[in-house]
């Protein structure tokens, strides 16, 4: 099999390739047909330097005590170390794989839309668990958010989403209800909307929202608003 002449192929390969949700033969089959194909390698390059700032924008976790414990007692005479527990050391060093994870949800959505798209991933600062994903298409006048912790919920009152500009107060986005999917309308398409919004973030507000037109409770969740492309 190939991919030469089947560009949806290619760029599939290609985001999951620097997602790092390609794996095993079929990553080293992608790495042999790059050496080969320079268009297929500037694919792969244009996906990592899009996926680059999710991955930056999400601070380190260090790894708690037990794991230094499991390296240590699965270490040989010969200081060789099992494969599964780097693999796990791989996963928990950097909070950056959860933004990458959540992105992974956000890609067919994203791929059956357009590629020209507004991403955010937002978490608990304390913890680094993302709980959030809101996304839009350049043009779309709608942002999809998409709930991956239903437990953020707090019964009797309301999360809020709000965009923060670079220059300016907070621009409420709208209340975040209890459905895992769901879509706020834009006032703009979203060039203009988030155009200059570095930031998303979610504050805990009376029920139905805000009364004041800005934001009033606790921030309970934040992170990057980048450009898709």
């Amino acid at each position: 099999m190939n991919c030469k002449g089947k560009p949806e192929l290619r760029e599939r390969l290609a985001a999951e390739y620097a997602l790092g949700t390609l794996r095993g033969r079929a990553r080293e089959r992608l790495r042999r047909w790059m050496r080969d194909d320079a268009e297929l390698a500037r694919e792969v390059a244009k996906w990592e330097a899009r996926l680059a700032p999710l991955a930056q924008a999400v601070s380190p976790v260090a790894p708690p005590a037990r794991v230094w414990k499991a390296l240590q007692s699965r270490l040989d005479g010969a200081g060789k170390m099992s494969f599964s527990v780097w693999k796990a050391l791989g996963w928990m060093a950097s909070g950056a794989a959860i933004a990458l994870v959540a992105v992974t949800f956000l890609l067919p959505s994203l791929r059956d839309t357009t590629p020209a798209a507004y991403v955010a991933v937002l978490s608990d600062a304390k913890t680094s668990r993302a709980v959030l994903v809101a996304t839009a298409g350049h043009a779309d006048k709608v942002l999809r958010v998409n709930t991956l912790d239903p437990s953020i919920q707090v019964s009797g009152r309301s999360l809020e989403l709000w965009a923060l500009p670079r220059d300016g107060k907070p621009k409420s986005l709208g209340v975040i209800g209890a459905a895992q999917r769901a879509a706020l309308r834009l006032d703009a398409p979203a060039e203009k909307s988030l155009g200059d919004v570095p930031a998303l973030a979610i504050s805990l507000e009376p029920q139905g929202g805000s009364p004041t037109g800005q934001p009033t409770g606790p921030v309970l969740y934040s992170g990057p608003c980048v450009k898709y492309w």
